[in-house]
């Protein structure tokens, strides 16, 4: 299978007030088309700056990441805009939904900013909210309906694109366990459905089991 995502000899620090902190040095990752995979370790072991690479928001100090056998251009602002556009979705922890539109917009949002007309996007978007389930909260705004319907709404908005790629950085870090494992069980189903590939890190091993496959940032770090 091909990779759709794939990391080599990534390396990333950073400066705190002139001290040199080296997260990690020299990480490969590969993501399978279809593949699901976990990231587990501790806080401040490096997982959000992994996702923030694959996820072509923040640059590594060195290495290479390739998202469907294409090199990012680090230097290109507008290649990695277009690249990320096309191929990758995003669901945070916290949802970072638009508190002033409606669920309905926000799912439809990344069909809009991609050049779609609003009308058309809000279409699809009256279609594919069914898949969530949240069909009788599309005119509702985020703050009149619970976290697990927020974080539905996100996942929803991660898909509508149909990406290659979702990243997702401690998606229920916020929700209870049932209702985590409820949202990553139809997170799941839609994953699956739409033929993407996850990378997901958690610190729940019980949603992490639920994935293909799972990787221990503390095996990786040199």
């Amino acid at each position: 299978m091909n990779n759709i995502l794939s990391l080599n000899k990534v390396s990333r620090s950073y400066f705190v007030r002139e001290t040199l902190i080296n997260v990690f040095s020299d990480i490969d990752i590969d993501i399978k088309k279809g593949e699901k995979v976990a990231i587990i370790g501790p806080s401040g072991s490096g997982k959000t700056s992994i996702l923030n690479i694959a996820g072509l928001i923040e640059r590594p100090n060195s290495g290479s990441v390739y998202v469907n056998n294409s090199e990012v251009d680090w230097e290109s602002d507008k290649k990695i805009s277009n690249l990320r556009k096309k191929n990758i979705g995003y669901v945070f922890q916290f949802n970072n939904l638009l508190s002033d539109f409606t669920i309905l917009e926000n799912i439809a949002f990344p069909l809009i900013i991609n050049g779609m007309q609003k009308s058309q996007a809000m279409e699809i978007a009256s279609d594919f909210i069914k898949n969530v389930n949240l069909s009788d909260r599309g005119n509702n705004y985020p703050n009149q309906v619970s976290g697990g319907e927020q974080q539905r709404a996100a996942i929803a908005r991660a898909l509508i694109n149909k990406p290659s790629l979702i990243i997702a950085d401690e998606p229920t870090g916020n929700l209870d366990s049932k209702t985590a494992i409820s949202v990553v069980s139809l997170f799941n189903e839609l994953v699956d459905e739409y033929d993407c590939s996850l990378i997901l890190a958690t610190h729940n091993l019980g949603i992490a089991n639920l994935q293909d496959r799972l990787i221990n940032i503390e095996d990786l770090i040199k």
